[in-house]
């Protein structure tokens, strides 16, 4: 079947669907309405509790693997990169400054450019024994197909993923294979950090953010065991375990998290470790929205691609309904968003009835209960906030909380409907994230990663010897955890101020007129 006759059957069953609920809603408004309300508020409600327990299980410690591995095996990290002109500052910080023994790593380049092509080679010249080059003449134009084509190329046990724009801490090599040889893991994830968070204020927000999602919540989720996707960086694998799911899905957007799924439902076990990769957020609104329209994107064809597999009797028994629950619920998370504009819509349409703008459709619709999502919005908030106070992300909250609701309410719901328009009626494209190279602050170790990586080597007897560096940098080191009291505690009394104040409404329905009167 053609790419036009597939995505015209797209489009025509986008548009048979919008007509009957469009239908469906004109004949039986007042249902619908109601089927949505309580829809909505069900659903925000086991969203919010699901984050709650993420959230208080994040805050805990994140594992960090003794130093130094048991035994070190090869490590080879692919580094996919296309117009990228400050691709030798990542090859020099692989080769030179992360502390691993040199003979050991290997930084396989993936290009799909003339400038890269060229880099890449001089590089591979400059570095015989640790640099590969791969210039791609007729190639699929997706990082996922890259990455394919690197890992055919790649010697070593592990394979680790690492952007052009990263840093990788002097430890996270030694941490990322410590985990896979000593500790069973199957992947591992570093934890991701912004280090122009300077640049704009969509970066402060995004630093905030990136702190949220990897130190609390797949945190969270690797410490009880669910779903824990990867990032499209600084994840490490057993290059056996990639061949056997599969390798990459060329066609989609957000390799990473497909990938993670596949592992979860092999049964492998994903982790969060201790260790950082410092990298660049988008500068502008336009380059976010790029960005950010290509995860969520993945997202979704990640969902429809298992959506009927995922509920197959044998994978439920294999993997567990709450692991499962896990995996789609963050596949829904771009639809998830975007019905925030459809519960704003709702509300809206509930307060001009309220105050006599519109006709009585909604008038007792809404639960008195309905108003308890407002409140489990805090957890979505929090969770960024409490990850900027652990990571010690630079820009006071006050700052930034203002930002914060912008972005989480319009700026990311847009991302959302410009996922959701490009799946249905365009084909797989990838919009790639320009980097430039700012920001390169703070970036480091602890500062017993030098004399850790020196033991290690004498453990190895490797022949040459190592010198790393003075790391030019500093950064704060992150605070470890939140004792889990401590944060049961914080969302107990949130959850009261919630219950007493949906008590005090069900006691007197005319309070909340009142308050707004």
């Amino acid at each position: 079947m053609s790419k036009r006759r597939i995505f015209n059957k797209r489009i025509t069953i986008t548009a048979i669907l919008l007509l009957t609920f469009s239908l469906i809603l004109y004949a039986f408004t007042r249902p619908t309405l109601v089927f949505l309300a309580y829809f909505i508020t069900i659903f925000y409600i086991v969203w919010g509790l699901y984050h709650i327990l993420l959230t208080v299980r994040g805050v805990g410690p994140i594992f960090s693997p003794h130093l130094p591995p048991s035994r070190f095996p090869k490590v080879s990290v692919i580094v996919p990169a296309m117009n990228e002109p400050i691709l030798p500052r990542t090859i020099e910080v692989i080769v030179n400054h992360v502390s691993y023994p040199s003979s050991l790593k290997e930084v396989v380049v993936v290009t799909d450019d003339p400038l890269g092509e060229r880099i890449s080679i001089f590089m591979q010249q400059k570095y015989p024994n640790n640099v590969k080059a791969i210039a791609r003449r007729a190639f699929y134009p997706t990082k996922p197909s890259a990455l394919n084509d690197a890992l055919a190329l790649c010697s070593g046990e592990v394979v680790g993923i690492v952007d052009v724009e990263d840093i990788p801490d002097l430890d996270a090599f030694q941490k990322a294979v410590a985990a896979l040889v000593n500790h069973g893991y199957d992947a591992v994830q570093a934890i991701l950090r912004i280090n122009n968070e300077e640049d704009s204020w969509i970066t402060r927000v995004f630093a905030y953010e990136y702190a949220g999602w990897f130190r609390i919540w797949l945190n969270g989720r690797a410490r009880l065991g669910l779903y824990t996707p990867l990032g499209g960086t600084g994840n490490y694998f057993w290059k056996t375990g990639a061949r056997y799911v599969g390798g990459w899905d060329s066609l989609n957007v957000a390799e990473d998290a497909e990938l993670a799924v596949r592992m979860t439902v092999s049964g492998m076990k994903i982790g969060v470790i201790d260790a950082r990769h410092w990298e660049e957020a988008p500068v502008t609104f336009k380059k976010w929205l790029r960005q950010r329209t290509r995860w969520y994107r993945g997202w979704l064809q990640s969902l429809w691609k298992y959506l009927t597999f995922l509920w197959s009797p044998s994978l439920m028994r294999r993997i567990g309904p709450v692991r499962l629950f896990s995996i789609l619920i963050m596949l829904f998370s771009p639809i998830v968003v975007l019905l925030n504009w459809v519960s704003f819509a709702l509300t809206g349409l509930w307060v001009l009835e309220l105050y006599g703008f519109a006709p009585p459709l909604l008038s007792g619709v809404f639960p008195t209960w309905a108003i308890l999502p407002v409140f489990l919005n805090i957890v979505f908030i929090s969770a960024w906030l409490l990850g900027g106070w652990l990571e010690r992300v630079k820009t006071p909250w006050w700052h930034v909380i203002l930002p914060m609701l912008f972005y989480s309410y319009v700026m990311m719901p847009l991302a959302s409907l410009r996922a959701i328009y490009q799946e249905i009626a365009k084909p797989v494209i990838w919009e790639k994230t320009e980097h430039p190279g700012r920001g390169v602050v703070g970036f480091a170790a602890e500062p017993a990663s030098q004399s850790l990586a020196a033991a290690a080597i004498q453990v190895l007897e490797v022949e040459e010897a190592m010198e790393y560096e003075e790391w030019p940098f500093e950064y704060l080191t992150p605070r470890t955890k939140i004792p889990e009291k401590a944060a049961i505690a914080i969302w107990s009394v949130i959850l009261a101020l919630d219950i007493l104040f949906i008590w005090i409404l069900l006691s007197n329905p005319n309070t909340l007129p009142a308050i707004l009167g």
